[in-house]
């Protein structure tokens, strides 16, 4: 084995499953990572514009997020 220096050997099953594992983690990475910067700004903007308005938008951009990910955008 030590002597063997050809590529490895992996099915395309594995890469696939792999693939898709990956590209389901990375979008709930990426959908998580918008709900706390929208939560952040949420709490920048109740210092800025007042606590009903922030809310607002928060729930408004939550809203669209769920939407987009639900259509698969995000």
């Amino acid at each position: 084995m030590a002597g063997n220096h050809g590529p490895a050997v992996v099915s395309d099953k594995l890469v696939k499953e792999h693939a898709e594992g990956w590209h389901a983690f990375t979008r709930f990475t990426t959908i998580g990572v918008i709900a706390v910067v929208l939560f952040l700004l949420m709490m920048m903007l109740h210092f800025f514009i007042g606590w009903g308005y922030a809310m607002l938008f928060m729930v408004l951009s939550y809203v669209v997020l769920a939407i987009a990910a639900l259509l698969g955008k995000v």
